[in-house]
């Protein structure tokens, strides 16, 4: 599992054990395996992983997306647990893909787990792997907390309708969903959605310039609100997050241009 260096060698070296674990654990097991292939595009095509498994990355990248949001980079030897079996049928399941290409061997969950039952110490072991990849996920959190903190922003609360940027307004903030949906509108015609884990209003402050839209929290909203200063520290200081900036700014032109086209085809129309 893949983080910043900030995470510590506290996180390598547990990084290390879950991967040591999972190995003891499934290695030599008489299962049926078989190979699932992420394969290289620039544009990785995202997708759950199907129905009934537990899978393991043999090689490559392979990076979880949740709301639009990669959350996590798994590496060779990581354990894969898809949530696909196990959510209700509002909640979208975790998606997986590899803009490098990547190799995930996939068990029948079922037929793995009465295997690994049936060996005291490859039980053992199993647990061990999962309690590990549990915990590693649980720093990744706290880390990520840290670095939200250390933004030097402030959470805000925004009641459903509320008026987050207002179009037209100074660009003196940039800011972060932490939860919740807001909606974007240009001259009050809808245009693109804001989901948690994404920046935005970054352009007019990247540019210096005027709000060029609107932004109305759907539903209740957690909002991390950053000074324009601090956030240009960030960008100079941490260069993990200029992707993240790059990746959500693009994401925001993609439907942005895909809003446009629809409007002169609809216009077209009439």
């Amino acid at each position: 599992m893949l983080t910043t260096g900030q995470a510590g060698e506290d996180f390598k070296r547990l990084n290390k054990a879950a991967v040591s674990s999972l190995s003891r654990a499934v290695d030599g097991l008489d299962v049926e395996c078989r190979t699932m292939e992420f394969l290289a595009s620039p544009a990785a095509e995202f997708k759950p992983l199907p129905h009934g498994t537990v899978g393991r990355v043999e090689s490559g990248l392979l990076a979880v997306m949740h709301s639009k949001t990669v959350v996590s980079v798994l590496e060779a030897g990581d354990l894969v647990l898809a949530d696909t079996d196990w959510l209700p049928e509002t909640v979208t399941p975790l998606l997986f893909g590899s803009e490098a290409g990547a190799s995930v061997s996939l068990w029948n969950r079922d037929a793995l787990l009465k295997a690994i039952t049936a060996d005291h110490q490859r039980l053992v072991n199993w647990q061990a792997a999962q309690t590990q990849t549990q915990s590693l996920i649980y720093r990744l959190n706290a880390l990520h907390i840290r670095q939200m903190v250390g933004l030097g922003g402030q959470a805000e609360i925004y009641d459903s309708g509320a008026i987050i940027i207002r179009q037209g307004d100074p660009a003196d903030d940039v800011f972060s969903m932490v939860e919740g949906t807001a909606e974007v509108l240009v001259n009050e015609h809808p245009v693109a959605k804001i989901n948690a884990g994404e920046l935005f209003g970054t352009m007019a402050a990247l540019t210096d310039s005027h709000r060029n839209a609107t932004v109305v929290a759907v539903g209740r909203c957690s909002v991390l609100r950053v000074p324009k200063d601090r956030f240009f520290e960030i960008i100079r200081t941490r260069p993990e997050a200029v992707q993240g900036l790059l990746v959500d700014m693009a994401q925001a032109i993609t439907a942005l241009n895909e809003e446009v086209v629809s409007l002169r085809h609809r216009a077209s129309r009439n």
